[in-house]
């Protein structure tokens, strides 16, 4: 159990690491139309979950923003067309991290790759949380692996 002290060393290594974090990586040129494809079926009223930070990337971050304070409402439902992708991705995401029975495969992977892409770049961060939470899957760069060849192959991460 982490003491008080601890935890908030915690949180602040976690937050300055995220202050310090560069862009999400852009998509490989083979990976466009895959993107493109998320669009056309967003249009066509087919909710595709981001799955990869090159698809993040892509989407309205004040957009996100909004639909993560829409999910704060725990009367809020599902939003539907009339909002952006960005948007539902906003709330699915918060959603999920408020109701964990609810988290699936696509918001599990995205979050993995989210916390590899902070601590690739934070070195410092990532000593807390392997001191903080050894047990944790974002604590063990050992874990990354397979992320960190596809990003030297130009697969899309």
């Amino acid at each position: 159990m982490q003491t008080g002290e601890e935890a908030r060393c915690f949180l602040h290594s976690m937050i300055g690491a995220l202050d310090t974090v560069p862009a999400y990586p852009k998509a490989p040129a083979h990976y466009t139309a895959t993107l493109a494809s998320y669009d056309a079926l967003w249009a066509r009223g087919i909710k595709v979950p981001v799955r990869t930070l090159c698809d993040l990337a892509r989407l309205d971050e004040a957009q996100v923003v909004a639909g993560r304070r829409l999910a704060e409402n725990p009367d809020s439902r599902e939003p539907g067309r009339k909002h952006s992708r960005a948007f539902w991705h906003g709330w699915r995401s918060r959603w999920m991290e408020l109701t964990p029975d609810d988290r699936d495969e696509a918001h599990c992977e995205l979050y993995f790759r989210f916390w590899w892409w902070v601590l690739r770049h934070s070195p410092e961060c990532l000593r807390i949380v392997a001191g903080c939470v050894p047990d944790s899957d974002i604590a063990q760069p050992s874990q990354y692996a397979d992320l960190e060849r596809a990003l030297e192959r130009g697969e899309p991460v």
